[in-house]
């Protein structure tokens, strides 16, 4: 029993504590974290695809195909139940799919930070009607 009220005090402080350094809301798109690429972020991805596609202990072509499942499972990290991204979203930049491996490569990641941020831009859209419904 004396478990038990310690269990209960120590949830109530953690809940109390986890209240008290909560972020501001974020209820104007202006207001989003835009995420962009920074000069480092180039040599990173350069020196990665490298190191994977020399040195991986299963060894791979980063091909169109290749590429493609990498967009697949970017897209669907972002938006695994499809209900934050539109459709033509999607087809946007569906065309540069076969490219991601050739851009990986040069260091480019222009595509991700757009898909990210394009994302994040939707849920704050889907979050407002929901509000402005309630």
């Amino acid at each position: 029993m004396n478990t038990f009220f310690k269990i209960t005090a120590l949830a109530g402080l953690l809940a109390i504590a986890g209240h008290a350094f909560a972020v501001d809301d974020i209820t104007r798109a202006d207001q989003i974290p835009v995420l962009k690429e920074e000069p480092q972020h180039a040599t990173v991805s350069e020196r990665v695809t490298s190191r994977f596609t020399r040195s991986h202990y299963r060894q791979f072509d980063l091909d169109n195909a290749f590429s493609a499942k990498i967009f697949d499972r970017y897209l669907n990290l972002l938006d695994y139940s499809h209900n934050v991204l539109l459709a033509s979203d999607v087809a946007k930049f569906a065309a540069k799919k076969d490219q991601i491996g050739d851009e990986l490569r040069s260091g480019k990641l222009d595509v991700f930070y757009d898909l990210y941020n394009l994302g994040q831009q939707r849920r704050l859209r889907a979050l407002s009607v929901c509000a402005e419904g309630a």
